[in-house]
């Protein structure tokens, strides 16, 4: 009998063991199953700051770049994905090299020069405003010499904001000033109008607080939005919801960086300006603007050539598409839905039937950059590609971090 037992004991043990390796043979099966994107690694502060030196050697503080990037994605409610994390760095390296007030050379005499130029077109008065800017408040810290003194963008805001405070208190315009009322036009002689590490549009970040908010947001929630875009924190937020916040339909992510220049979706309407092109014989911009807009975003009402092409071609192939028809269509150019109109899905068919092809969904936008912070010849084609290297770049360093662990940073520290 005790034998017996013995021998059951043992068989029990052999089973318990088989049962053992039956499940580590099953685990092993269950992972290969799984996709490997399910089993990569996550990103952690230290790992993105390996990818942002990666990509720009040198950069102060990288560790704290990395965990604010992750925040700013989270904070958006964006997958912290490689793909994510790397279109903010590639965008970030790109636009300030990891600033997030980068001073622009020689800004205070170029500013100066082009107060009195502004000014010097007005007759008689100008001369006499260009003086008092340099008498107000009083002449040890007048306006002019902020201006003159600038280094950053942000120096020309403060200082472009300070004159407009004093200007309304003077004329009894303070309680209008600060309740937001004046803040359209305020806004739309501020000539700072992209900032920060990204260079986000400004007018872009207002609106997402706008959107926050049921009531008209006051002038103090106006600045402090741009106070906010100088931050390192807060320019990465807005510059990931401008850059990743809406979808887009591309197949690559160079059109993506594109609009990121131009305007969203200008990637997809360059596209389709240049069908318009081709099949009403105008030669118009492929600059993603279907309409024109003043420096807010709001459409105006000219007639721009695009819309002048589109109606020849309407009438010549008779589209069956009035002036008032087209126009709401067009409106709907910034957003998603201009491809659910009448008038889009109407020429791209056209164009499949005259010319027997597929028409192209995006393309890059045609246009030539100027600014007073560009020092060379610069497109949103040689911005877009720009990008587009530094986010291959850190794509392959990512992939290469997450299929082998052993390659992601250190958990407490990256050294910069």
């Amino acid at each position: 009998m005790h034998v017996a037992v013995i021998a059951r004991n043992e068989v029990t043990k052999q089973s318990r063991a088989g049962a053992r390796l039956f499940d580590c043979f099953a685990a092993l099966a269950m992972t290969a199953l799984i996709p490997s994107s399910a089993l990569a690694q996550t990103f952690a502060p230290p790992d993105v700051a390996r990818l942002i030196l990666n990509e720009r050697g040198g950069v102060r503080d990288a560790f704290g770049w990395g965990g604010d990037i992750l925040a700013a994605l989270a904070d958006n409610k964006f997958p912290q994905t490689r793909e994510n994390i790397c279109s903010v760095i590639a965008v970030a390296s790109q636009e300030s090299g990891f600033n997030e007030n980068p001073a622009v050379p020689n800004l205070g005499a170029i500013a100066d020069r082009a107060v009195r130029e502004k000014l010097g077109k007005i007759p008689i008065l100008g001369a006499k405003a260009y003086d008092m800017l340099g008498q107000m408040p009083d002449a040890r810290n007048s306006f002019i010499k902020r201006v003159r003194a600038a280094r950053t963008e942000r120096d020309l805001d403060l200082a472009y904001r300070a004159l407009v405070e004093y200007g309304a208190g003077k004329s009894s315009l303070d309680g209008l000033l600060q309740w937001g009322l004046l803040d359209k036009w305020v806004e739309e002689y501020n000539q700072i109008s992209t900032v920060g590490s990204m260079q986000v549009s400004v007018a872009f970040a207002l609106n997402v607080e706008r959107g926050e908010h049921w009531r008209p947001i006051t002038h103090g929630e106006s600045n402090a939005v741009r106070d906010r875009l100088y931050t390192r924190a807060g320019g990465l937020y807005f510059g990931a919801r401008q850059l990743l916040g809406y979808e887009s339909g591309y197949d690559q992510k160079i059109f993506r960086f594109a609009d990121y220049n131009a305007g969203r979706y200008s990637s997809r309407n360059a596209a389709f300006q240049a069908i318009v092109a081709k099949l009403s014989g105008h030669k118009i911009a492929t600059d993603g603007d279907l309409l024109s807009y003043d420096k807010l975003g709001r459409v105006k009402a000219d007639v721009t050539g695009s819309e002048t092409a589109l109606r020849a071609l309407i009438e010549h192939y008779r589209l069956g598409i009035d002036d008032a028809a087209l126009r709401r269509d067009l409106v709907g150019e910034k957003s998603k839905d201009f491809t659910t109109t009448r008038t889009w899905a109407e020429v791209r068919a056209l164009y499949t039937r005259v010319t027997g092809k597929q028409p192209a969904f995006a393309q890059v936008p045609g246009i030539q950059l100027r600014s007073v912070k560009i020092k060379s010849k610069m497109t949103t084609a040689i911005f877009a590609a720009s990008v587009n290297r530094r986010y291959a770049k850190c794509m392959t360093l990512a992939l290469q971090m997450q299929n082998r662990p052993v390659l992601m940073a250190p958990r407490l520290f990256w050294p910069d």
